[in-house]
């Protein structure tokens, strides 16, 4: 197993769904605890998932077709000549990016619109980050990027949280993978 393998299946078991619930004690406390499939398959999976979540991340590829779809983020009125980017804010699927009421951008899905890291709201930062910029069809095309890459991420989250289920129903133990913090544990002292 390649490196990139390791750490691409640690990236799917973080980046489940529902680990910062799991572990929400251990995250408070001490470094997380990242559980090691015993199940090769499941290993491989999560290498699977990790690595789609990995090239998404680092713009290596665009979000898959299927999350792009048509009227997914879909240009509905052209910004004029000269628009820049105001505030935004989001309602009923749908965003005007400029001042004048301008450059409105419908099919923008809540779950896309909210998604967070950390509490940074990625797509209203993303483009709060342009406020003042020019609103013109290429700024238009990286949003519409953006917002897919959400979409296939959010999509990708949930399926690291199956492999981090099927994960936590046989982990590997801090023995089993050669820690050496668990093997000095299972020594004898010589103390005796």
């Amino acid at each position: 197993m390649a490196p990139e393998d390791v750490f691409d299946a640690i990236l799917a078991l973080l980046s489940a769904t529902s680990y910062k619930r799991r572990f929400a004690e251990d995250l408070e406390d001490v470094f997380p605890h990242i559980p090691f499939p015993a199940d090769h398959a499941v290993l491989m999976r999560a290498v699977a998932v990790g690595r789609e979540i990995r090239a998404v991340e680092t713009f290596a590829r665009p979000a898959e077709a299927r999350f792009r779809p048509a009227a997914f983020c879909r240009l509905a009125s052209e910004p004029a000549a000269g628009d820049v980017v105001g505030a935004v804010t989001w309602r009923a699927g749908e965003i005007i990016l400029c001042p004048d009421g301008r450059g409105r951008i419908t099919g923008i899905p809540e779950a896309v619109w909210g998604f967070a890291v950390s509490g940074y709201r990625v797509l209203p930062r993303w483009i709060d980050g342009r406020r003042g910029l020019p609103a013109d069809l290429g700024l238009v095309r990286e949003l519409r990027d953006v917002a897919a890459r959400i979409a296939e991420l959010i999509h990708r989250f949930d399926e690291a949280d199956l492999v981090l289920d099927a994960t936590l129903a046989h982990s590997l133990t801090r023995a089993e993978l050669g820690s050496p913090a668990a093997l000095a544990e299972a020594e004898p002292d010589g103390d005796d």
